[in-house]
């Protein structure tokens, strides 16, 4: 078994949690919260290999967040995370090859600067995608307020740049 496959049997058994404490009459923000800590632990974590705040510069950046030092950066998800957690909670049938798949394609993070969190609050895209989001785009939420995303050649280049002079 691949190691997504085992994260995906972990989130899977986390989402069945959750289904069932919704069903028990908890609210869905109340009963995602193990899934949340999952989908981190499991995937962000252990499949991506990003920590979070302590992996900045191996994360990719807007264009903005490229000549800005860390501490005026924060990490982002580029799809909400609730967006991802109500798709996992409504996946029927639920499967590690569709949680695989859907992790793949929406769970990335990013650093942009703290002016562009700041615009993703102001604008109501913080927790939501657009209203007229395709479905496939995961920067359309960024691409609807202006957020530029920094070719991953120019991440990599300035990620090596880091590295050397650690």
């Amino acid at each position: 078994m691949t190691d997504k496959e085992r994260a995906a049997e972990f989130i899977i058994f986390a989402i069945k949690q959750a289904n069932d404490a919704q069903a028990f009459g908890f609210t869905r923000n109340e009963c995602c919260r193990n899934l949340k800590i999952a989908i981190h632990q499991y995937w962000q974590n252990k499949i991506l290999g990003h920590h979070g705040q302590a992996h900045k510069a191996r994360i990719p950046r807007s264009k903005a967040a490229l000549n800005k030092p860390d501490s005026e950066c924060i990490v982002e998800h580029v799809m909400p995370q609730m967006e991802i957690v109500n798709r996992l909670m409504d996946m029927r049938p639920l499967t590690k090859a569709g949680v695989i798949e859907l992790l793949t394609n929406y769970l990335r993070v990013m650093v942009v600067t703290c002016d562009e969190h700041a615009l993703l609050n102001a604008s109501g895209r913080r927790s939501t995608m657009p209203p007229d989001w395709d479905g496939n785009d995961v920067f359309a939420r960024y691409a609807a307020i202006g957020i530029e995303v920094a070719p991953t050649e120019i991440c990599n280049e300035r990620n090596k740049i880091e590295e050397v002079s650690k």
